[in-house]
């Protein structure tokens, strides 16, 4: 019979100082976890926007910078809520600031505001539309209404099919005007024109009709022509 020594296994010796040695000689990094600050919301009053965002925290003041959600643009005095994380923080809203003054809306770049139904701008009191180099509108249909309205423009150019307009009164101060038409008709009760120097018509077809009584007086009057020259009604009087 073989001993309960025999039948065990043999169990054989570990030397772990071999192991320790070549970890050693490896120059692995440290796996030891950098401290850092963990995320985190804090108020603050902003102090200056010369150079950026200056914002006074408990822990001091700090440089801090405008999330990209946070459009409406932070004056000093300004009290923001800010998020810290790591070694940046973001001023991710204007909480309140000071009581009658200007609210800004700015965007780094450009901005485009869409909706996918009605879009509506209100005012309480003025609404102004101001660009650099251009302003355009776009729309398959175009309603202005208003009491009253003013433009100065230094040159106007106009391009339409048609043009209607209803008006009780028009007044038209202009130092030249010209107007270029294949056909122009004027439909009047009375018309009244006052030509302080100059009036001349050039025509290949001149036509004067009246119903009543059609009247030419001057100074001078010249009728001449270079065919005929013809007067004809049942009574002629010259003189």
């Amino acid at each position: 019979m073989q001993s309960m020594a025999a039948r065990e296994p043999l169990t054989e010796a570990h030397d772990d100082s071999a192991q320790d040695d070549l970890l050693a000689a490896v120059d692995l990094p440290s796996m030891e976890a950098s401290p850092r600050r963990a995320p985190s919301l804090e108020t603050g009053v902003v102090r200056g926007t010369a150079s950026g965002l200056l914002v006074e925290l408990g822990g001091g003041p700090t440089l801090a910078r405008r999330a990209k959600s946070c459009l409406v643009a932070p004056d000093a005095g300004d009290r923001v809520l800010c998020a810290a994380d790591g070694d940046q923080v973001f001023v991710l809203a204007v909480l309140e600031g000071e009581a009658g003054a200007t609210t800004r809306i700015v965007a780094e770049g450009d901005l485009k505001v869409q909706a996918t139904g009605r879009l509506g701008l209100c005012a309480g009191d003025q609404i102004e539309i101001a660009a650099a180099r251009e302003v355009g509108l776009f729309t398959g249909k175009l309603q202005i209404r208003a009491q009253a309205a003013a433009a100065a423009i230094e040159e106007l150019g106009l391009v339409g099919r048609s043009l209607e307009a209803h008006l009780q009164q028009a007044v038209v101060v202009a130092e030249r005007m010209e107007v270029r038409a294949d056909r122009l008709v004027q439909r009047a009760k009375k018309a009244f024109r006052f030509i302080e120097a100059l009036d001349q018509v050039r025509a290949g077809i001149f036509d004067l009709r009246a119903e009543g009584l059609a009247a030419v007086r001057g100074e001078n009057t010249i009728v001449a022509a270079r065919t005929l020259a013809k007067l004809d009604g049942e009574q002629v009087k010259i003189g």
